[in-house]
């Protein structure tokens, strides 16, 4: 894959979340603050977890050497509800 950024050949590989699986919530949520920030909706969360070595795997994510970036293109594993 080429960086989007300065069109470098980029290193295929993936990301290892140690504990809490990551997510992706929309910008207003993603700027709350206060307590606030402890309940987000629209939380899509990425990755596959096991419990049993409390890590989770996302693959699909290119670092680019040159501008020190990773981009992904990850699955999103849960539903949103509507």
């Amino acid at each position: 894959m080429r960086c989007p950024l300065c069109n470098s050949e980029m290193q295929e590989g993936g990301l290892v979340i140690d504990g809490v699986a990551p997510g992706w919530v929309p910008l207003e949520q993603f700027q709350k603050r206060g307590l606030h920030r402890l309940v987000h909706t629209g939380l899509r969360t990425i990755g596959k977890t096991s419990i049993l070595l409390r890590q989770t795997k996302v693959s699909n994510a290119f670092f680019c050497a040159r501008c020190n970036k990773i981009i992904g293109v990850f699955d999103v594993t849960n539903a949103l509800e509507v």
